[in-house]
């Protein structure tokens, strides 16, 4: 037999291992949505009415898992991980209670869509919207998460006494471009602990640089301040 044929042989091989790695990969995953799903059962027996108007996301646990991932990974880059995760999450979302993305970018509207399939998953549907207004309105319905884009206007601003909406997270493009805030109807305990992003008063920024916390202004109109806040505890909802 000639190396050729050897080589050959052995590539086959692989590849048939390759086939039956895929299959088992394709039923764990199965498997952990099954779970997933049980979880989301067993929690709608003790949930509350109001619930059904709030969002399902669990930002602080998604990045935790995906953070641990990261870890123990050998060869997977970071961004690889979050994606994959990200997408496992999305599908179980959507399984449990669809919603869709509500975006209004006019300025760099293809990157919103991109950072929003790498930010939610591509399972979820994108809606554009008119208005950050009307994105908003529709995130009040509890069906859809906003995604407007920061850098036209003062829309933010209303979010500081919104009883009803929270920032979820901020998706920040190179260099302060492409950015937008995702928002949502979402109990505070779902907000994540790492990164938070709020709308604060000038004097309550200034107050909390002066305690060295790490606050970083990304929008000013007038007196109010829309914030990256790192390493810090979320601030209530009437207060994000």
């Amino acid at each position: 037999m000639t190396t050729a044929n050897t080589n050959a042989r052995a590539i086959d091989a692989l590849r048939e291992e390759i086939d039956t790695l895929d299959q088992e990969l394709l039923a764990l995953m199965e498997k952990r949505l099954d779970l997933a799903a049980a979880i989301a059962a067993a929690k709608s027996d003790d949930s509350k009415t109001e619930d059904a108007n709030e969002l399902l996301l669990r930002p602080a646990r998604e990045a935790s898992v995906i953070d641990r991932l990261g870890t123990l990974t050998r060869r997977i880059p970071d961004a690889s991980i979050a994606a994959i995760w990200r997408e496992l999450m999305a599908i179980n979302l959507q399984a449990q209670r669809p919603i869709e993305i509500a975006l209004n970018a006019s300025r760099h509207p293809a990157r919103m869509h991109l950072m929003a399939r790498a930010r939610f998953g591509t399972i979820i549907p994108i809606r554009e919207m008119a208005s950050p207004e009307a994105a908003l309105d529709k995130a009040r319905t509890g069906k859809a998460i906003a995604l407007i884009e920061i850098g036209e206007g003062d829309w933010w601003s209303g979010l500081r006494d919104d009883p009803e909406l929270a920032i979820i997270d901020g998706l920040l493009g190179e260099g302060g471009r492409g950015s937008a805030l995702a928002v949502g109807r979402l109990s505070p305990d779902r907000l994540g602990e790492d990164r938070s992003f709020a709308v604060l008063e000038q004097a309550e920024l200034a107050a909390r640089l002066g305690r060295g916390e790490a606050v970083c202004p990304i929008a000013v109109s007038g007196s109010l301040n829309l914030c990256v806040i790192e390493r810090v505890a979320p601030l209530s909802r009437a207060a994000a």
